[in-house]
């Protein structure tokens, strides 16, 4: 009896001298290494926008066509190198119109009065070229509360404006307009939502872009999630 009250203690106690060692090595390692405990990233605000990453392809989503232009919707998957998930929209220009001619968009849903949005999304071109990245309301008189010229190129950029409702609108539609230039344009991880940005991206430096219609001159700083 008392052999075994003795084997067990002895076994416990080299559990105990195993912890102490593991958390010697663990703290060795941090402080050779530079290695840090796992901290969990910020969870990215909700999106009013549905199917955002095109997971579901083009279900939720809006386009329209002008008689003048000729453009095809669709997504496409790994050959776009998709930013989010496995799948991209990609719109390919045959005929561009005016810019107004060929437009992708998402609607209806609700903003409120004095509320701060942000609209966010990510987007590359076949060649550099412009595109309108906007929110207005559904409808005549067709108000818009933000819109911007975004500067594209053969590479994905994260571009966001941010802004502030100056009425209840019930009827509200984000989209993107991308006549008037036959460049073929992918869009990925679209995204409206409350508050200030916060990237969906770890480490993205997204273009910030200001409501004015006129290109910020620095980068927007962000913390990596």
């Amino acid at each position: 009896m008392v052999a075994k009250a003795t084997e067990n203690m002895t076994v416990k106690g080299m559990n105990i001298i195993k912890r102490f060692l593991i958390c010697i090595y663990l703290l060795v390692s941090i402080e050779l290494f530079g290695f840090t405990p796992f901290v969990s990233a910020e969870k990215p605000p909700e999106s009013i926008l549905k199917n955002g990453d095109f997971d579901l392809n083009l279900d939720g989503w809006h386009h329209w066509t002008h008689a003048d232009a000729a453009a095809l919707f669709q997504t496409e998957g790994k050959k776009a190198e998709p930013v989010v998930g496995k799948k991209v929209a990609y719109v390919k220009i045959s005929k561009a119109g005016a810019l107004w001619h060929i437009q992708f968009y998402q609607q209806p849903f609700t903003l409120e009065k004095g509320t701060t949005y942000t609209y966010n999304l990510w987007a590359k071109s076949e060649k550099p070229r412009t595109v309108v990245m906007r929110i207005l309301h559904q409808g005549a008189p067709w108000n818009e509360y933000a819109r911007q010229t975004i500067n594209l190129s053969e590479t994905w950029k994260e571009f966001f404006i941010t802004f502030k409702m100056t009425a209840d609108d019930v009827n509200s539609r984000a989209g993107i307009i991308m006549g008037a230039e036959k460049v073929d344009v992918w869009l990925d991880h679209i995204r409206l939502y409350e508050g200030e940005h916060v990237s969906g991206i770890e480490g993205a430096e997204p273009q910030a872009v200001s409501p004015s219609d006129k290109l910020a001159t620095t980068w927007a700083v962000l913390k990596n999630l």
